[in-house]
């Protein structure tokens, strides 16, 4: 290879410019491994410091939890250290509404920022996301039901107990967007822009 005068050599390194490209060549392997050594050692570092933020904490979860919007099942996934989403399937069946809802909120979890609390096992969290399900009143008697569909806000707590179970507690906002009208049977509760419930998870991963 021809190198043209923009050309160094420094030890057993030598380097040149040609037709706008810069090559490099090393000329011994123990000199390769010289330069090479430190960028080696960056990249175990930095798998070694993301080992440790992924083993820290769990992955996934789930569990059940009841509350003013229902009772069912509750699963919590990480997608990074700090961010998960929690997908809840709750349901009622009383005499006044029956009917269930998909609830999936994207969240940011923090740590607890006091001295009397200074522990990893407990962490809090904020996120919003959307609502989508049915809901029906039993006094109808042709059956129908209401398609319901909208926003969320979540604010929660939670706490890790010897790493296999989490138990929390979370409080919601809600508005639904459909149907214009308000479910039947939900009319002058709390439940129509506000939920609130416990939770426990079993960690899977």
């Amino acid at each position: 290879m021809k190198f043209l005068n923009l050309n160094r050599t420094y030890g057993n390194i030598r380097w040149g410019i040609r037709n706008d490209v810069v090559y490099l060549i090393i000329a011994s392997f123990k000199n390769y491994k010289m330069y090479m050594n430190p960028m080696r050692k960056l990249f175990v570092y930095l798998a070694l410091f993301l080992s440790l933020s992924v083993s820290a904490q769990y992955v996934n979860s789930i569990g059940v939890r009841g509350g003013l919007r229902g009772v069912g099942l509750s699963y919590k996934h990480f997608l990074a250290p700090k961010l998960f989403l929690v997908t809840d399937a709750v349901g009622s069946y009383s005499q006044e509404l029956q009917g269930g809802e998909l609830i999936a909120t994207l969240n940011i979890r923090n740590k607890i920022h006091n001295a009397n609390l200074q522990s990893k096992s407990v962490t809090w969290s904020y996120g919003f996301g959307v609502h989508s399900g049915y809901y029906r009143d039993p006094d109808n008697t042709n059956n129908e039901s209401s398609f319901i569909l909208g926003p969320d806000v979540r604010l929660g707590a939670e706490y890790l107990f010897a790493e296999t179970w989490c138990f929390g507690i979370d409080a919601t906002g809600m508005y639904n967007v459909m149907p214009l009208q308000k479910v039947t049977g939900m009319d002058n509760k709390f439940s129509q822009v506000f939920g609130a419930g416990v939770f426990i998870r079993y960690i899977i991963q």
